[in-house]
């Protein structure tokens, strides 16, 4: 028997998968630049108010505590990492496990950042998925072998934020990336 996707699982595909890397990536630099700061400064209780406003949008009660969403910021191998801690999933679904938003300093001192999600499919493999400044859902590096330990999805994810990195680099040849990837 296969479980249908009820109301709340679309609100969280909604907000983590499509409305956060559009808030991210998309608007001014200004509107891009804000929400990353709300999410850095008080990210658990902006996460929680978001997911709120969706509900109170679609007429649902809300079925979540302020302790239900965890942000915590970290850093590996130079590179920042803020996790959003989600509250449990639907086993029987696609779903979506933890965010992460990864970034570090680039040359111009802007912040290079790069929005990636963990997913446990219905067959209950787990990805990491990469959303692209596009808000196109890019299937990354699979976990499913290493799930509960943290320190190795940490640096997957690194990983995947170089990769990412670099490709843009190599996408973008017309700003000196062919010296350095050559």
């Amino acid at each position: 028997m296969e479980t249908e996707y009820d109301r709340y699982d679309c609100l969280r595909y909604e907000l983590f998968e499509t409305l956060i890397p559009a808030m991210l990536y998309k608007g001014t630099e200004k509107e891009r630049d804000e929400f990353f700061g709300f999410l850095k400064q008080d990210g658990k209780v902006f996460i929680h108010d978001m997911y709120q406003t969706l509900c109170e949008d679609d007429g649902l009660p809300y079925p979540y505590g302020n302790l239900d969403f965890e942000v915590e910021m970290f850093e590996r191998g130079g590179v920042n990492i803020l996790q959003i801690l989600l509250p449990p999933y639907t086993p029987n679904i696609s779903d979506i496990l933890r965010v992460y938003l990864l970034f570090a300093k680039g040359d111009d001192s802007r912040d290079t950042r790069q929005y990636f999600v963990i997913k446990r499919f219905k067959d209950g493999k787990i990805f990491i998925l990469y959303a692209n400044p596009e808000c196109e859902k890019l299937l990354g590096e699979e976990l499913t072998e290493h799930i509960g330990d943290m320190e190795y999805e940490y640096w997957r994810l690194v990983r995947s934020y170089a990769e990412t990195i670099l490709l843009d680099m190599r996408e973008n040849k017309g700003n000196g990336a062919n010296e350095i990837l050559v």
